[in-house]
Parts: C-alpha cells; structure tokens; sequence
C-alpha cells in the first residue's frame, strides 16, 4: 500500500488530491491534515475509498511513501521540525515560497540538511515548452529572459521564474536591482501582502531575468520573453495552452493545470523516488537573496519587522 500524507487542505492541497485520485496504481491510502478540516468537509466531495482525515498529525502513520506540504509558509520552519519528529517519509513536496524570511529559511536549511528526496514543486523546468527552449541556447552568450503580467504576484510566484531562469541559463542569481519602484497590495489571502507595479532585474552571472507585474497591464496571461544571440523565443502563457513563436514558426505546448501535471509527479515518486522537479537545497539557494530582497522591502515601511507577511 502507498501512504501519502497531505499537510494543509486548501485550494492547492485539493489540487493535489485531484492528481492522486488519478494515479493508476493499486492500494493507495491519502491522510489529509489540516486545522479546519471539519468546514473544508462540508465543501469537499471527497470520493476516495482509502481515505482519512484528519486536524492532527497524530492521525498520520510513522511512515509514508510522500508528504506533501501545501500549507502557507508562515512558520513552516517549525512545521517540518514536527513533521520531521512524527514521519518518516520516502519523498517530501514543499509548494513555494518557502519561508517569509532569510532567517526562517536558514533554520529551514538546518533541520532538512541531512535529508534526501526533498522537493519543491516549481516545475517549469519539467515542461515540454523549457525543455525545447533550453536545447536551442548558447550558454556561452548572454541569455535575457522578461516575464510581463499583470498582479501575476512576484512574492509568490517569483520563484517559479528564478528556478526556471538557473535551469536555462546554468547560473544560479547573484543581484536583485528594483528598476521600477514596486509597491505593497493587500494579497487575495487576508493577512498577508503582495508586491506589484513595477519591474525587478535580476542577474544570473552575464545572464539576466527581468519580472515586471503591472495591475493596469492587460491581458491577463503572462508574457515571457527570451533573448539569446539571434534568437528570440516569445511566449503567451495562457490557462491551458502556451503559444510560444520562434523562428518565424508557432509552436503549441499543453499547460496542464495542478491537478494533471501532478499525477505523473507524483506516480514516479512513488514507483521510483525520483523527480524532474528541482531539489530543495538548490531552490533554497536560489530563494535566499529573493526573501532577502522582501525583507528590505518590507523593513522599509515596518523597520523593526523579522520576517515579510507574504503567502
């Protein structure tokens, strides 16, 4: 029997739940944790035969193939200490971002520096579209990559791009410069907050990623530009389908949503413990200067601050 636990049941742990639901595999047991468990029921049609719920992590068994964390990342330091003290687990999915600050993560590093098959699920490196891009560049030239939307939420989601970004270009980020003054928005998650309307350079060695989210920009899909010698690769980033343009040709790639791409994730892990998804200590390294950058951020406002309310 596969034993997998899923620690925070919101809108992206249900996302996960779907994708299970549709793995081909025999005897698979799902433990859902979460503290409003109770209310998330009364909206949820959970049909799944092996099935438990659960406000506790007690609930969960001493060990499980994978635990997926879908919590927000409000001290999730302390949150995989208690896992970590609880399971024993053959594989771990962290959803980004993962802390609200430098110092949470540091402690974050410690406690996950001795484990294996830690993964984070920013997962643009496993697409078709950025496997197919990465094969037609020269690394030996700079490499310019703009991504334009708008309120995509460059607090959340930045790190998506960041991970994609040292996939293409082979360097990991060295430099955040604000070349337009972006400004802090209430989040759609109450209590917390999300940077907007402006523009971050960041610099990967020679390489450069550009992030810019606009609330007046329109339309809402994302626009992804890549520069590298004479090439020039242009993406629409819509619901479900990416529109990518190069060399006077159109090309289209499948943009599955959580609930699909997941399966075959997570069926790996479980048949093999392996992943294409980018290990934790790689992200961890890439997300650093990014959470200390909105920390800065943040302190500018609220000076005596320890960490930036972002989800």
């Amino acid at each position: 029997m596969y034993k997998i636990a899923i620690i925070g049941f919101g809108s992206i742990g249900y996302r996960y739940f779907e994708a299970i639901n549709r793995i081909q595999l025999p005897n698979i047991k799902i433990f859902i944790v979460d503290k409003k468990i109770k209310s998330i029921m009364k909206h949820r049609n959970l049909n799944r035969r092996f099935l438990k719920t659960s406000d506790s992590l007690k609930s969960i068994p001493k060990k499980v193939d994978l635990c997926i964390v879908s919590t927000t990342c409000q001290n999730r330091h302390i949150l995989l200490k208690k896992i970590i003290n609880k399971l024993n687990f053959k594989n771990l999915i962290l959803e980004k971002p993962l802390t609200q600050s430098p110092n949470e993560l540091l402690k974050l590093n410690n406690i996950l520096k001795n484990m294996k098959n830690i993964w984070v699920n920013t997962d643009n490196r496993t697409m078709d579209i950025y496997k197919f891009i990465r094969s037609k560049l020269n690394l030996k030239n700079k490499i310019l990559m703009k991504v334009e939307g708008n309120s995509w939420g460059i607090c959340c989601n930045s790190l998506h791009f960041v991970d994609l970004f040292n996939f293409l270009s082979d360097q990991y980020l060295s430099t955040i410069e604000e070349k337009s003054l972006l400004s802090w928005f209430p989040a759609k998650r109450t209590g917390f907050q999300e940077l907007d309307n402006g523009k971050l350079e960041l610099k990967f060695g020679k390489h450069e990623l550009h992030l810019s989210s606009n609330k007046k920009s329109l339309p809402k899909f994302l626009k992804i530009l890549i520069k590298n010698e004479k090439k020039t690769f242009f993406i629409k980033e819509k619901m479900n389908i990416f529109e990518l343009k190069y060399n006077k040709k159109t090309f289209f790639f499948k943009n599955d949503p959580l609930s699909i791409k997941m399966t075959n994730i997570i069926k790996k892990m479980l048949l093999k413990n392996k992943s294409n998804l980018p290990k934790y200590v790689n992200s961890a390294k890439l997300y650093y200067p990014l959470i200390d950058f909105f920390l800065k951020k943040w302190r500018i406002y609220f000076p005596k601050s320890t960490k930036v309310p972002i989800t």
